[in-house]
């Protein structure tokens, strides 16, 4: 493959290539910290293992909902409202073509389901659901999830530790 075809792919897509690096770098590193501080699921039988993001999300819950509502916190509650009250859709294979679908809440707790909402601006932004990028809005999900993020890095000091201690 020549590569200039990547290379003129991948100006013609219009997004914030500064944001998206910053949310790359950060949600891996994040996971990363994750894992080391024991919130991971093993995979079936193998040795391979993933985050565990809902069991961190019950850990931070009560001290989350409590920061959110704390006065100075307005752009936080900002981002919670945004990415509760239109969330990033689920790409499914669905009548035989790939679509875009709105899903069911699979969580009580806002923290867990902002868990699974922010995971889900990931997968559709790095395994290529977003083959047509919607610069206000994705912009929008990017900038909201790293604001939660960085609330969630400060209620662990496990995980801000290791998020710290990457190099």
């Amino acid at each position: 493959m020549s590569p200039l075809i990547i290379e003129e792919a991948y100006h013609r897509v219009d997004f914030d290539r500064e944001l998206v690096f910053k949310f790359f770098i950060a949600f891996s590193l994040f996971e990363k910290a994750l894992k080391e501080n024991g919130f991971h699921q093993e995979r079936g039988n193998s040795e391979d293992i993933q985050p565990d993001w809902r069991r961190f999300a019950t850990t931070i819950d009560e001290q989350f909902t409590a920061n959110k509502n704390l006065p100075d916190n307005q752009e936080l509650r900002t981002a919670i409202d945004y990415l509760l009250s239109i969330p990033p859709k689920k790409q499914v294979f669905r009548d035989g073509r790939i679509q875009f679908v709105n899903t069911e809440r699979s969580s009580d707790s806002d923290t867990e389901w902002l868990a699974v909402l922010i995971n889900r601006v990931r997968n559709n932004l790095f395994h290529g659901g977003k083959f047509s990028y919607d610069r206000p809005r994705d912009t929008e999900l990017l900038r909201y999830s790293l604001i939660i993020l960085e609330e969630w890095a400060n209620l662990n000091s496990d995980v801000k530790r290791a998020l710290l201690e990457v190099i």
